[in-house]
């Protein structure tokens, strides 16, 4: 637990200000993989909106598709950063957990040749959209939020809807998901559950499971290090690397992601990957 006076003053050694969230995190780390990558996603018309925004610009981001509203409030969050990495997460989702059915470009989801989804606040019509553009393409992983995994276990949509070909979930959401865990099993390709530290477990293209081990590192923040594991896998695979060799991208890039402050600072470049 964290326990603080109520109403004093609390003293931080230092703080930066950066920008992330799954969204943005995923397709950065895309685009520095070497991949012409389009981000969506919705923010207000304030301030924070233009920072988010020359950021995606500085990474070769296309912001064609984000959703602007100047009556809503771009998110952010507070996050308390531990000695030892670890961190606690003060969050405002704000606009981006308003992204309805009509704001999703579906020609263009349609037809680009890989979509990775992150949590957008259990938005039901809007995951059918995307579904319905990609049911048949396929050509999908997928990273679930809270609200999602809600969704799944009260089984109001499942990945196959969503033309789903890799499931990424760390462990406590995959045991939340005890019940469906087997359907999610038929449905999708590959199946990865992560367990920080610890490693965790993949079910590649619909072999049996096999454990896999992160070597220590030097965590200074773990914030990203999920969204920067799935983009190192999904990477590797569209590069046409063995599951192996993609496992071994999403470790790399995920260790020099908690190796920096915020999410983005560490995320592999193209040449990097190819060192590994």
């Amino acid at each position: 637990m964290l326990c603080q006076y109520y109403g004093d003053k609390i003293e931080v050694d230092s703080f930066s200000v950066l920008t992330g969230g799954g969204a943005g995190n995923t397709s950065v780390g895309f685009s520095r993989a070497g991949f012409n990558a389009a981000v969506v996603t919705e923010t207000g018309r304030d301030t924070l909106s233009q920072v988010l925004l020359s950021d995606f610009h500085k990474e070769y981001v296309s912001t064609n598709f984000v959703v602007q509203e100047k009556k809503e409030q771009t998110g952010g969050s507070v996050i308390l950063v531990g000695t030892d990495g670890g961190r606690s997460v003060l969050v405002h989702r704000g606009a981006a957990s308003l992204l309805d059915s009509e704001d999703i470009p579906i020609d263009t989801v349609a037809r680009t040749k890989w979509v990775h989804l992150s949590s957008i606040s259990g938005r039901l019509e809007t995951l059918r959209t995307i579904g319905s553009a990609r049911r048949e393409v396929k050509n999908l992983s997928w990273n679930p939020g809270s609200g999602e995994i809600q969704l799944l276990t009260e089984r109001q949509i499942s990945p196959a809807e969503l033309g789903c070909d890799i499931f990424i979930v760390n462990k406590e959401e995959w045991d939340s998901l005890g019940e469906i865990q087997g359907t999610i099993q038929a449905e999708v390709s590959t199946i990865i559950v992560t367990n920080g530290p610890h490693g965790g477990h993949i079910r590649p293209d619909g072999q049996d499971w096999q454990n896999f081990s992160i070597a220590p590192v030097n965590t200074v923040d773990e914030t990203g290090a999920g969204d920067a594991f799935a983009v190192g896998y999904v990477s590797a695979k569209l590069y046409g690397h063995s599951s192996d060799q993609a496992i071994n991208w999403a470790i790399s890039n995920s260790s020099s992601v908690v190796s920096y402050f915020g999410a983005k600072p560490g995320l592999l470049k193209k040449h990097q990957y190819s060192n590994l």
